[in-house]
């Protein structure tokens, strides 16, 4: 089965560099990484990436609502939906976005990514500590223009909490206990409000679970779809 994967925003394909090594065995791998100022584009580049083939589609946090609008757009090939820290609803402020476009048009988001650095893991000083410099790594080759065009498809992302019910394929929702972006029972409740999902939460964990615990992300994704 081909298992296409979105990253986080900032974030390359080395976000799941430990969870490919682990599924490689099971499943076709790729790694998408969108950078349109909206939603319904960047889901249009993963179903293009399928080339008319059935697949599952995976995200963290910015991608894993690409990878819903992506299912939603094509639900005669997306098999199956992984969402790690990505709840349904629709942005509450701009204001967060503004302040985050301002400080990359500045600088590059220098002081802003470093920030992110550090919350984004479960203990960014212990044990989360090689997460949150792959973080850094990713960060810095980002790049202004993708940074501000994956920012813009964040802040303008349409709410999909009714259209939960329409997910219709098997769905996996994997939340960090520590994610400090996106709450665990965010998760829980889009779990309960769709026909066929599987919530799981990780103990020790932050908003990036395939650095942080790719094994039982990898057993959780294996579990559900091979």
């Amino acid at each position: 089965m081909r298992l296409i994967l979105v990253p986080a925003f900032a974030c390359d394909g080395d976000l799941y560099e430990p969870l490919i090594a682990l599924l490689r065995p099971d499943f076709d791998c790729r790694t998408v990484v969108p950078a349109a100022p909206d939603m319904a584009a960047c889901a249009r580049k993963v179903v293009d990436a399928a080339e008319g083939k059935p697949f599952v589609v995976a995200g963290t946090s910015f991608g894993g609502h690409v990878a819903r609008e992506a299912a939603l757009a094509a639900p005669s090939l997306v098999q199956g939906l992984v969402v790690m820290g990505a709840a349904p609803q629709g942005p509450a402020s701009r204001e967060p976005f503004d302040r985050r476009r301002a400080a990359i048009e500045a600088d590059g988001g220098a002081d802003m990514l470093e920030e992110m650095a550090r919350a984004i893991v479960f203990e960014p000083d212990g044990r989360g500590q090689e997460a949150a410099d792959i973080f850094r790594a990713m960060a810095a080759r980002a790049g202004t223009d993708r940074l501000l065009a994956q920012n813009e498809a964040l802040m303008t992302r349409p709410d999909r909490t009714a259209d939960l019910r329409r997910l219709a394929c098997r769905s996996l929702l994997v939340w960090g206990e520590a994610d400090s972006f996106s709450a665990p029972d965010a998760g829980r409740a889009m779990a309960e409000a769709m026909p066929d999902a599987e919530f799981v939460l990780l103990e020790e964990c932050g908003h990036l679970p395939s650095l942080e615990a790719p094994m039982r992300v990898a057993a959780a994704i294996r579990a559900r779809f091979a």
